[in-house]
C-alpha cells in the first residue's frame, strides 16, 4: 500500500512539473514575440496576462524592466520637446549651471587603432546607444556656482583654492570625485531634479557631438581652439573658446572633468548604453577632456585618464548632467 501511495505521489509530482514546464514554455514563447517591442501597451498586456503565473516570473520581471525603460525614454522625449520649444538651454534655479539638451543617438566609443596618439585603454571601439535625450552643463562648474552650494550649507563647506588665478566664472579646481558628487547631491536637493555626473559614455558622446575626428572640430588643434599645453599657464573663464556642435564649451582643455565611472584599463565588458561602469578599481575615478596643463593628445575626444577619487589638484574640475524628468 505504501509503495502504491509513493508511486501516486511521484506521478502527481511529474504531472505538476510537466504542467509548470508547459506554462513556462508558453510564457517564454509569448515573451520572445514581444520583447523587442517599442510599445508600452504591448508590454503592459503581457504583464497583465502572465504576472500571476509563478513560472513566468522571470519574463514578467524582464517585461517590467523594459516597460520602465520605455517610459523613461517617453518622458525624456516629452521634456526635451518642451525645452526645445524654449530654446534648448535652461536653468533650474538662479544659481544652477546652464544646461543644454543633448539628443538621443548612437556612436562608436573609443579610438580606432589607427588614431594618432591612441592609448590601449581607449579600446576596443564599441557601439554605444544613448536611448533618451539628457541635459549637460554648457560649461564646467564654476567657482561662482560652487560658492552657491557652500553658501547654502552644501559641499561640506569646502572652499577650494583658486591658485590666485581668480574665481567667479573660472572653472572650480581642487575638487575631488567625492567633492563633485557632493555638489550634485546639493543640486538634486535644491531643485528636486535628477542631477548627477555624466557617465563616461555620455561624456564622449556629448563631447564628440556627432564627429568621429580626434577633436570635436577636426583632427588638429591649436591654441585658438582650446586652453592647453601650458600656453597660458592657468585656467580661463568658462566659454572662452568656441562651443562644439552640441553647444558645450571647453570639452577640450581648461580642466579635466570627472565622470561617474570607476576606472577600467580597457573597454572590454563596458556598457553599450548610457550607464556608468559601476565595476572596476574603486580607488580610481575617470577623467576626460584634458586641461590647461595637458599636451594636445590628451585633449582628444577618446582620451581617458585615471585619478584617485579623493585627490584634488589645480587641473581638475567637472561638469554636470541631468536626467530629463518633469
Amino acid at each position: 500500500m505504501d509503495e502504491a501511495r509513493d508511486l501516486l505521489d511521484d506521478l502527481a509530482k511529474i504531472r505538476k512539473a510537466k504542467k509548470e514546464m508547459a506554462v513556462r514554455a508558453e510564457a517564454w514563447e509569448a515573451w520572445e514575440k514581444v520583447k523587442g517591442t517599442q510599445s508600452e501597451s504591448v508590454l503592459t498586456a503581457y504583464i497583465a496576462q502572465w504576472e500571476r503565473k509563478a513560472e513566468a516570473r522571470e519574463f514578467v520581471d524582464e517585461a517590467r524592466v523594459r516597460l520602465d525603460a520605455l517610459a523613461r525614454v517617453r518622458i525624456a522625449n516629452k521634456v526635451a520637446e518642451e525645452l526645445k520649444r524654449r530654446g534648448y538651454r535652461f536653468l533650474d534655479c538662479a544659481e544652477c549651471p546652464q544646461m543644454v539638451v543633448i539628443p538621443a543617438g548612437s556612436f562608436l566609443m573609443g579610438a580606432a587603432e589607427s588614431e594618432e596618439g591612441r592609448y590601449e585603454n581607449e579600446g576596443p571601439q564599441h557601439r554605444v546607444t544613448i536611448p533618451a535625450p539628457f541635459a549637460v552643463g554648457a560649461y564646467e562648474v564654476t567657482f561662482e556656482e560652487w560658492g552657491a552650494c557652500v553658501a547654502e550649507g552644501g559641499c561640506g563647506g569646502y572652499r577650494p583654492n583658486d591658485n590666485g588665478w581668480g574665481r567667479a566664472w573660472r572653472p572650480v579646481i581642487h575638487v575631488s570625485w567625492n567633492d563633485a558628487r557632493a555638489y550634485v547631491r546639493w543640486l538634486r536637493g535644491k531643485t528636486g531634479k535628477e542631477y548627477r555626473l555624466l557617465s563616461e559614455a555620455e561624456w564622449e558622446y556629448a563631447a564628440r557631438a556627432g564627429t568621429t575626428t580626434r577633436y570635436s572640430f577636426g583632427d588638429e588643434i591649436t591654441s585658438s581652439d582650446a586652453n592647453y599645453g601650458k600656453n597660458i599657464g592657468k585656467t580661463q573663464p568658462v566659454g572662452s573658446y568656441r562651443a562644439n556642435g552640441f553647444g558645450l564649451y571647453n570639452v577640450h582643455g581648461n580642466v579635466w572633468e570627472w565622470v561617474q565611472d570607476y576606472w577600467n584599463d580597457s573597454y572590454r565588458g563596458a556598457p553599450n548604453n548610457e550607464e556608468a561602469w559601476k565595476t572596476g578599481d574603486f580607488s580610481w575615478g575617470v577623467l576626460r577632456g584634458g586641461s590647461w596643463y595637458s599636451n594636445p593628445g590628451n585633449l582628444r575626444s577618446a582620451n581617458r585618464y585615471r585619478h584617485l577619487t579623493g585627490n584634488r589638484n589645480n587641473s581638475i574640475g567637472f561638469r554636470v548632467a541631468r536626467t530629463l524628468t518633469p
